[in-house]
């Protein structure tokens, strides 16, 4: 891959926390790169760095070494070209479904005159242009976090970072909204860096899964996901789908027989 195909660049990334015990390294010489239009789950088990991770690339956390660049450019702050969608979809309960997708355009001081037609796009998009003037507690947890996506796609990022938006949700609701960000994806085509700690969710939504392991936190695995888009329920009872599944659940159990 050449500089230029990459939106995103991490490289030897290292994160230090200081505290009364000491320092402890969450993230350590880590690398890796998003190639435009490219969807990659960083996949791995809690207190590992994925967060620590996102954070960095967001510009919400300053790096102790290493760089981060997106679109060729060095983060040191949040960008307005980076969209974020967090576990829970923190909307403001006192505004409508449309008036939280348009707190992004507000806080850049744009004009949200001027995105007034972009924001009933989006809203048509994650299918809830009937729910404009709903408030969100007149709304499902699937829901809420649908106006988070289309509140993160708003000012047209060319990163979106998606830190285990369906966590919360049910079995049932989550594999829908695996369905509906697909879908969401294959219109928008923008990259994606998602944060999971699900094998079978990572699988089905990834052109690529990167496998972190702790302490530190780095990349230890690379699998490319080639099954054939647009993927379907059906995709879940195919055996290439059980297959790469079952070969990333070794790995960790591996892993965990060794003691890493």
């Amino acid at each position: 891959m050449t500089t230029a195909d990459a939106i995103l660049q991490v490289q030897d990334l290292s994160v230090v926390y200081h505290s009364s015990r000491g320092p402890h390294t969450a993230v350590g010489d880590l690398n890796l790169t998003l190639r435009s239009g490219e969807f990659v789950s960083i996949l791995g088990p809690s207190g590992c760095g994925k967060s620590t991770l996102l954070s960095v690339v967001a510009g919400l956390l300053p790096a102790s070494r290493g760089r981060v660049m997106v679109s060729g450019e060095p983060v040191r702050r949040p960008r307005p070209d980076v969209g974020i969608v967090f576990q829970k979809p923190t909307l403001l309960p006192w505004r409508t479904v449309a008036g939280n997708v348009m707190v992004p355009i507000e806080a850049l001081r744009r004009s949200p005159r001027d995105y007034a037609e972009r924001c009933r796009d989006l809203l048509g998009l994650v299918g809830l242009a009937a729910f404009a003037e709903h408030y969100p507690d007149e709304l499902s947890g699937g829901m809420q976090q649908r106006v988070s996506i289309a509140r993160a796609l708003i000012h047209d990022p060319a990163l979106m970072l998606m830190d285990e938006p369906f966590g919360a949700l049910d079995a049932m609701t989550r594999e829908r909204m695996w369905l509906e960000l697909q879908d969401i994806w294959l219109s928008s085509r923008k990259t994606v860096l998602f944060i999971t700690h699900s094998i079978p969710e990572a699988v089905f939504l990834s052109d690529r899964v990167l496998v972190m392991a702790s302490t530190p936190g780095r990349i230890v695995q690379e699998i490319v996901i080639d099954l054939p888009r647009p993927r379907a329920v059906q995709t879940m009872a195919e055996p290439r789908y059980a297959a790469l599944c079952g070969d990333i659940r070794t790995m960790f159990l591996s892993r965990m027989e060794q003691g890493r």
